[in-house]
């Protein structure tokens, strides 16, 4: 396959996370231009030969790395060392865990062209909390060379927070008491073969904040230099769907559910709905979602908002496989000096379904 000047995205991983980002940016590239998508799958099955070749019908270019099987399926691919020598941003999308066992390998030599390192999902110790619009300040002059772009339910609960400031989510200190999460979390995802749980599961506390969701939260507040009194608690119950939060937020002025309910409008990332169950919520964003995807950080049941003056309560759905993306498609650009302009933002707020 013939090398490109142009440069690369390089994307390990092809599953729940890695598929639809790697499809975005070949939307992006195609519609806009200005870089070269490689995929890597992770010990590729032949039951996912199907979704691969959905990418390079779109324009992706497959990657062997010697080991992942790639030459045993497809007949035309390029080598790890060629996409790497031509790529500026790796996004590591493989299985959880593996992204941070690979820090030590992203020091070799091989990688001396990549600008940043992204990895996806629960890689907590891979790099900084990253989230688009809350963290973009990380990226501006001095970006680190590994971030962790924050997990599907960090985003939900900074999606919740995010109608409460105008600007900057520092602003959150002026208006906000305390705010009060309930993670009700799915258990298996749809695409995965993973086993229910029977019943209810505790997910038990690990900081003065609760359960990881708030401490996650505060991570992504402390590297922009403040934090919230917030507590967090979660359970896992028998469902493939989506997760759902409750949240109850005590304000230090009143609002009005009708101010809230504008804020939320306003927000181009963050959606209503009057549906009340997760699986209508699932199902509307299957399908009319791209790639049967809703893409919103945060689906708000309107009919469950409640809001008494300095009291908030209510409920916040996760589209749990997709609401990530536009933060790491929002790392990409940074990492290939491109400019996340008006275009590319319209674009992207073009995929949230405001209303599901």
């Amino acid at each position: 396959m013939s090398e490109t000047k142009t440069p690369g995205v390089y994307l390990r991983g092809t599953g729940v996370i890695g598929w639809p980002l790697a499809s975005l940016l070949l939307v992006l590239k195609n519609k806009f231009g200005g870089f070269q998508v490689f995929v890597e799958p992770y010990k590729l099955q032949k039951s996912e030969i199907p979704q691969i070749l959905s990418l390079l019908e779109k324009g992706g270019i497959i990657v062997d790395d010697g080991s992942n099987g790639v030459r045993n399926f497809f007949p035309e691919w390029i080598s790890k060392e060629i996409a790497l020598s031509q790529s500026k941003v790796v996004c590591d999308s493989s299985p959880p865990g593996v992204a941070d066992k690979r820090k030590s390998e992203y020091s070799e030599p091989i990688y001396d062209q990549i600008k940043i390192f992204i990895a996806q999902g629960s890689e907590h110790s891979f790099g900084p909390q990253f989230l688009y619009p809350e963290s973009a300040p990380l990226l501006e002059k001095n970006p680190p060379k590994f971030i962790h772009v924050s997990t599907c339910n960090t985003h939900t609960l900074a999606g919740v927070l995010r109608p409460f400031y105008s600007e900057k989510p520092q602003e959150l200190t002026n208006i906000l008491e305390e705010a009060d999460f309930f993670v009700i979390r799915r258990d298996a995802d749809m695409a995965k073969n993973d086993p229910h749980v029977t019943g209810p599961l505790l997910v038990l506390p690990e900081s003065p904040t609760g359960t990881h969701h708030g401490r996650l939260l505060n991570e992504v507040y402390s590297d922009l230099g403040f934090k919230i009194k917030l507590g967090s608690s979660s359970v896992t119950i028998n469902s493939p769907y989506m997760h759902l939060i409750r949240f109850h937020l005590r304000l230090k002025r009143e609002i009005t559910k009708e101010w809230l309910v504008s804020k939320i409008d306003n927000d181009p990332f963050l959606s209503t709905t009057e549906l009340v169950s997760t699986n209508s919520i699932f199902s509307s964003g299957r399908d009319r979602g791209l790639y049967g995807r809703i893409f919103s950080h945060a689906v708000f049941p309107l009919s469950a908002l409640e809001v008494n003056g300095k009291e908030v309560r209510g409920y916040a759905a996760t589209p749990g496989d997709s609401n990530v993306h536009i933060s790491s498609i929002y790392a990409v650009y940074k990492g290939l000096g491109l400019s996340f302009g008006p275009e590319t933002e319209s674009f992207l707020a073009g995929i949230v379904l405001k209303e599901v």
